[in-house]
């Protein structure tokens, strides 16, 4: 997630005026070969519009590391790695610009060259979502009979391939949203991730927003059964040495994302300590269409850097000024309830560091 201290004093520096995004969040499609039940994005079905360039994708890239852009997170409404050429050359030349990158797939889509790609360009985290430790329960929510086996071979052979080159990168780390279909699995999720050579699982609530989704909240019983299933979890994950945002777990208002709006734990004096999220001032989402915003549960409702200067946007943006003047006042909009405990937690944890 980027290191707090780090991020936080650039967000100080705002003080004497603008300063450049840490993290550039890029989305090169909203298209995915999968049809999650619980997914979020709801243009998954529809043909991709709009696009942005193989060279657009490069340039927003280049332009944000020119601001200071430190950080390149590739993931999406969709599969990044859909788009077979584009998504590997925006990751090489994030690394040719000395950036950190982290990408988040669905681990069904390797293509050719690509896993000696991650290895000899130092490619840094890759992120899988799995969403059950077996292929009866994953692919069912994937809704793609043998989605399991092809992610799990891709990420065997991608540890196969790091031990061979005697390499630790990329680390790998799993992802998981909990549902009333695999939510008694997650000492087992541990388990998976640790026989896939996984340094962390992140564990997250579902947001639900179309029937299909809304099926699959928890019962108040299964509500109620998660904090001992995340604590025994928890225990194991501790016991193997892989990380997890399983604390989460362990307070059952935290599983049903969408009903309370981030405040900041404190009152101080300081605007931005005391500012719900600060994601506004050091993280630029930008969606396939060039569409921005300041972070995933608001995509695409800022400006769009198709043919404006990431510069532009990020600083004379009129949706971002408005989130964050809604943040220092500690008025965030009502969509902001339907962020990850997870991501609420690391901006906690930076405001600590101002």
């Amino acid at each position: 997630m980027g290191d707090p201290a780090t991020i936080a004093a650039r967000i100080r520096r705002w003080e004497n005026g603008p300063q450049g995004p840490v993290t550039l969040e890029l989305y090169p499609t909203l298209v995915c070969n999968l049809s999650c039940s619980f997914c979020d994005t709801t243009l998954r079905h529809q043909k991709p519009t709009d696009e942005l360039s193989d060279l657009r994708l490069i340039e927003i890239v280049e332009e944000a590391a020119a601001l200071g852009a430190t950080r390149l997170f590739v993931l999406g409404g969709g599969e990044p790695l859909v788009r077979r050429q584009a998504t590997p050359a925006v990751m090489r030349r994030a690394k040719e610009l000395g950036m950190e990158g982290i990408l988040t797939t669905n681990g069904t889509i390797f293509p050719p060259g690509f896993v000696d790609q991650l290895l000899h360009t130092g490619w840094d985290e890759v992120h899988v979502s799995v969403d059950g430790p077996t292929a009866a329960i994953h692919d069912r929510l994937r809704g793609q009979a043998g989605a399991f086996d092809k992610t799990v071979k891709h990420l065997c052979r991608l540890n196969v391939a790091k031990q061979r080159a005697g390499l630790e990168h990329p680390r790998l780390a799993l992802h998981f949203v909990l549902t009333n279909q695999n939510h008694r699995t997650l000492s087992d999720m541990v388990r998976l991730a640790h026989a896939l050579g996984c340094f962390r699982v992140d564990f997250d609530a579902l947001i639900a927003y179309q029937p299909e989704q809304q099926a699959l909240q928890l019962s108040d019983d299964e509500r109620a059964e998660v904090p001992a299933l995340a604590r025994e979890a928890l225990q194991l994950a501790e016991s193997l040495g892989i990380a997890t945002t399983l604390a989460n777990f362990l307070d059952p208002r935290k599983l049903q994302r969408g009903t309370t709006a981030p405040e900041a734990p404190t009152v101080t004096g300081d605007p931005f300590k005391d500012a719900p999220c600060l994601k506004a001032w050091h993280y630029l989402v930008v969606q396939a269409d060039g569409r921005t915003s300041p972070c995933c549960v608001l995509a695409g409702e800022g400006s769009s850097v198709s043919d404006t200067p990431v510069q532009e946007v990020w600083e004379r943006s009129a949706f971002l000024e408005r989130v964050r003047e809604g943040m220092l006042a500690g008025d965030p909009l009502p969509r902001c309830r339907e962020c990850s405990p997870n991501i609420l937690a690391h901006e906690r944890v930076i405001a600590s560091h101002l």
